[in-house]
């Protein structure tokens, strides 16, 4: 305490000095209009930019919590616009299904499925499919698979949400056809090139040409009659000389598929059990 009264009586010129000062500013301002207005005006400024910068410090630390609530809301738009996207999506399945004119002749016999391919390879002998429909959507194994160029395979094994789908572009695959309305073959995939595939026990008594068209003969409980294959691109004799075999220009661009048709027969188990009990026979 008394090192401070010994500060204050060795500087009490400087503290009545200060003293003066403000009594003379206080005199000027009050007396004086130009300088009363002049100091109220930066009074103000000042006072506004003190408030300025207290409102941005209050807002940094309430970044925090205002980003949350952004992020929030956000989230449920992400969430609706996905909700729209699904719906749309299932809209424009069912207007798909609903305008295909092969599909209106055979809805009777035939459920169908659209789905979109998510995975695929054509590069290998034995190629695979991947589609985003599986149990869930009452797609299983052994159903056909096409688009609005032609087949494409058939599917091979299901979960809930995807199925495998073995193409025409697999060793494995073997698809019952025909050509020229009643004349029945076997389709089958070389391994080689993507394009083609080729028929192997064409009968010698009918008479093929360069452009005939290829279709299901609808003998499996597979496909339906009449979805198209491909066209006849090139014929020569089989290997025993007992028929004809014919190199088929295949019609759809396995490099680019998106949408498909699942078809399912509706009397599939049916037909399937009773040709089995004639096996065990």
């Amino acid at each position: 305490m008394r090192a401070i009264l010994n500060f204050l009586i060795k500087h009490n010129h400087w503290f009545l000095f200060i003293l003066l000062e403000g009594i003379s500013f206080v005199l000027i301002v009050c007396f004086n209009n130009y300088q009363k207005a002049t100091f109220f005006t930066s009074a103000n400024s000042v006072v506004g930019n003190a408030y300025s910068v207290v409102s941005d410090i209050e807002s940094y630390f309430n970044l925090e919590s205002e980003n949350k609530v952004l992020i929030d809301h956000n989230q449920e738009l992400l969430n609706e616009i996905e909700t729209l996207k699904n719906r749309l999506l299932q809209y424009e399945d069912s207007l798909s299904i609903a305008n295909n004119e092969f599909i209106k002749e055979n809805k009777n016999d035939y459920n169908y499925t659209v789905a979109r391919v998510v995975n695929n390879s054509i590069n290998k002998v034995n190629n695979f499919m991947t589609i985003d429909k599986g149990m869930n959507h009452q797609v299983d194994k052994q159903m056909g698979v096409f688009n609005e160029q032609g087949v494409i395979g058939v599917t091979y094994a299901s979960s809930d949400n995807f199925t495998l789908v073995l193409p025409l572009l697999n060793s494995k695959s073997v698809t019952s056809c025909k050509v020229k309305g009643n004349t029945f073959c076997t389709l089958k995939w070389d391994g080689k090139d993507t394009r083609y595939s080729y028929i192997i026990d064409l009968p010698r008594y009918e008479i093929f040409e360069k452009g005939d068209t290829v279709f299901t003969n609808g003998f499996s409980s597979i496909f339906p009659s009449g979805i198209p294959v491909g066209r006849i691109d090139k014929l020569e004799d089989s290997a025993d000389g007992q028929s004809y075999s014919a190199r088929v220009e295949l019609f759809v661009d396995f490099a680019n598929i998106d949408n498909v048709y699942v078809v399912g027969n509706k009397k599939k188990k049916e037909q399937d059990q009773l040709e089995e009990s004639i096996k065990k026979q």
